[in-house]
């Protein structure tokens, strides 16, 4: 697995750059640069051990090489039926709601 070692070049740099830390001559500064890289690496191994937990866990999802069911275009068929208009927008109503479609005034 690639992402892996790739993961793992990314902590080593993290961590040589921990290393590097008594160049930065404020205690200030080298403080907070050590918390942020200390965190890096923290989430770069919790993200590796959650990459582990999925490998080992099954795909809970089914891949059929056919469509379960037959999809038939005619069948479906658009029942729109108008039904007059709304009385604050003007559009349009749908028999099959009770409120305009458009600005969601009950009529």
């Amino acid at each position: 697995m690639s992402d892996t070692s790739e993961l793992d070049r990314f902590q080593r740099w993290l961590q040589s750059r921990l290393a590097d830390l008594d160049r930065i001559e404020s205690q200030e500064e080298r403080i907070r640069v050590s918390n942020r890289l200390q965190n890096a690496i923290q989430e770069c191994i919790n993200f590796k051990q959650n990459m582990k937990l999925n490998d080992s866990i099954d795909n809970p999802f089914i891949t059929r090489d056919e469509p379960v069911r037959v999809i038939n275009e005619t069948e479906v068929k658009s029942e729109k039926h108008s039904v007059g208009r709304c009385n604050k927008c003007d559009a349009e109503l749908l028999g099959d709601l009770d409120f305009c479609s458009l600005c969601g005034e009950f009529q």
